[in-house]
């Protein structure tokens, strides 16, 4: 039930994300709702798990958003599985470990979409790909956390519990 239950808090993170945070820009930039969500709750699910939720909220946010198929399923898998793989040496109710792993798994979101987009539509501005995607959507987004690691701790304590 906690397994479903964490599938549709993921599916409405990501119709949050298309319809009301993608209009809410800080320097042109939105908020990975669904990076968030992922990176905070494989923290709390074993390997398997978290790399299943990944992949199915992936695919569901390739279907609703488009763009390369696929892509948002390999990213959020990778976060899920990686981030739960490691979670025995990490200390998971600091802000500062929420800030790191938000950062470091946009920081790879950010590489993995800029190669992909790169190669497939030919545009190769780096500097302009490096600054917003190197440097501040991993800002923005880790600051995003912080913000909504304070909403809902919580809630997410609860799934230490479970």
């Amino acid at each position: 039930m906690k397994k479903i239950l964490l599938c549709l808090l993921g599916i409405l993170c990501i119709i949050t994300e298309n319809s009301i945070t993608n209009y809410i820009d800080i320097l042109n930039i939105s908020i990975n709702l669904t990076l968030i969500y992922m990176t905070i709750v494989a923290l709390y699910l074993d390997e398997l798990d978290a790399g299943i939720l990944g992949a199915i909220l992936g695919i569901l946010k390739d279907i609703m958003i488009g763009g390369v198929f696929g892509v948002n399923a390999l990213i959020l898998f990778i976060i899920g599985y990686g981030i739960s793989y490691i979670k025995k040496n990490l200390y998971k109710e600091s802000y500062i470990t929420i800030f790191a792993l938000v950062l470091i798994s946009a920081l790879v979101d950010s590489v993995i979409n800029i190669a992909t987009f790169s190669l497939i539509y030919k545009n190769y501005n780096v500097l302009v790909l490096g600054l917003r995607g190197i440097l501040l959507i991993p800002l923005i987004n880790s600051l995003a956390s912080l913000v909504i690691y304070r909403l809902f701790k919580k809630s997410i304590l609860k799934l230490k519990e479970d």
